[in-house]
């Protein structure tokens, strides 16, 4: 699902969007694995929304 259809699924469903974070990788994987942090870095794999009713 792209980002654009989750957030228009929510906001149809009647939710404001108070807050959307896309986490990212911690710096300390970049020396354990810096193909994985390079990937998660350019392409999250999660996003997390903190929605509320009006």
């Amino acid at each position: 699902m792209t980002l654009e259809s989750l957030m228009t699924e929510v906001l149809d469903a009647g939710f404001v969007l108070e807050r959307l974070v896309e986490p990212r990788a911690v710096e300390t994987l970049r020396a354990t694995d810096p193909e994985r942090y390079a990937r998660l870095t350019e392409r999250p794999s999660f996003v997390a929304l903190r929605l509320r009713r009006p």
